[in-house]
């Protein structure tokens, strides 16, 4: 019980996270140095309009070189798109020997590179700096090269300005037919998985998003996914964050209709548990608010309403914070049903095992995100036929 002490004297109980979605954009390409999509060639997808398209599905790749966006990205400027959320990825195909990115940030994010799909290397943003070496040393075919955002959006906002180097860039590879949306809070975000253990606080080299139960649950199942997440967060404070592009900008509206998932797992709540009982009324009262407004965005999505594995009886004593939210995630469903609700199912992620390894302020380490996201494959997998 001392190191639940710890713990409480060193960070709040639960920094958790949301979900974000993807946006593909084709982009044109100069010479070598390639921009973001110009505004003329903006799609159905724009990532900052306020306006619905009159098509959910997802935009048409084109034969022109450019890049795909996975994930909320604000094009405003197509010279400079700017994104937070975890999980954004910048995907590009390209032929040539070495490529570099022009990222501007404040520093501290931490960017996963895959080549090919595998993982490769990872770069951090410093401030001041806008040019990272992303791959040399490539062989003469074309290759499929992502960016990945490792780190939350609290660790800052980022902006791609494009692609330099010898490599041409190609046509960008087509989006996922399957698309999935995690609205969450830090156990989202993937907060401290790569820690050395349950006391350490946050530090964005040891937040990896890449290798969340969200991710590996999307690749599994051989989809596109957007994590809008945010570690701490409410229920109700996810719903206001789960409106928006650039989460820490209240006037960045996201357009729910330029990316539609058939598939939105809400694991949120964990949070309104930090400091006391939130009740049941509350508690069913703000989680059906966030589920109406999800429905309405996505009226044939299906939607898995998840209980996440931090909660315990055990800590703080005589609480029972496990026992009170599985008590109140049935009485949110109910209420949902009982309101002509369908089409959504309740999932509980079992309580992590601390023998799996714990991550930083006793979050889920490696091993909880692996058997997380095995659950939640074979939940999707069993129901959608995915």
């Amino acid at each position: 019980m001392a190191s639940f002490t710890r713990l409480r004297r060193t960070t709040s109980l639960l920094a958790i996270l949301p979900g974000f979605a993807f946006l593909a954009c084709a982009c044109t390409g100069q010479e070598n140095r390639v921009a973001p999509t110009p505004a003329a060639a903006v799609t159905a997808s724009a990532a900052n309009s306020s306006t619905p398209s009159a098509s959910p599905a997802p935009p048409p790749v084109g034969g022109a070189p450019g890049v795909r966006f996975v994930g909320r990205v604000d094009n405003s400027d197509p010279k400079a798109v700017r994104f937070a959320w975890p999980g954004t990825a910048i995907i590009a195909r390209v032929k040539g020997p070495a490529l570099s990115a022009r990222i501007r940030d404040d520093g501290n994010n931490f960017f996963q590179v895959l080549v090919d799909g595998e993982p490769k290397s990872i770069f951090k943003t410093e401030k001041g700096k806008e040019s990272y070496s992303v791959v040399e040393g490539l062989t003469d075919d074309i290759h499929e090269i992502a960016l990945y955002k490792r780190t939350e959006a609290k660790v800052g906002e980022a902006t791609f300005l494009g692609f330099d180097g010898d490599a041409k860039l190609m046509p960008p590879p087509a989006p996922a037919d399957r698309r999935i949306e995690f609205v969450g809070d830090s156990i989202t975000t993937g907060y401290g998985n790569e820690g050395p253990g349950a006391v350490c606080t946050f530090n964005p080299a040891q937040e990896n998003e890449y290798l969340s139960y969200s991710a590996l649950t999307a690749r599994a199942l051989k989809a596109d996914h957007v994590t809008v997440a945010w570690s701490g967060k409410t229920i109700k404070e996810m719903t206001e964050y789960w409106e928006r592009t650039l989460p820490a900008r209240t006037d960045s509206r996201w357009n729910h209709k330029s990316w539609v998932p058939q598939v939105v797992v809400l694991n949120v709540g964990t949070n309104n548990f930090a400091t006391h009982d939130p009740g049941e009324e509350r508690f069913v009262r703000v989680y059906s608010q966030l589920f109406a407004r999800v429905r309405s965005e996505y009226p044939e999505a299906f939607v898995v309403c998840a209980l996440g594995p931090m909660l315990t009886d055990r800590y703080p004593q005589g609480r029972n914070n496990r026992t009170l939210a599985k008590r109140y995630m049935a009485a949110a469903m109910a209420k949902l049903k009982a309101n002509g609700q369908s089409n959504f199912e309740y999932l509980e992620f079992p309580e992590q095992n601390h023998a799996d390894g714990l991550g930083c302020g006793f979050h889920p380490g490696l091993k909880t995100h692996k058997l997380m996201a095995e659950r939640l494959t074979t939940f999707v997998h069993e129901r959608l036929g995915w």
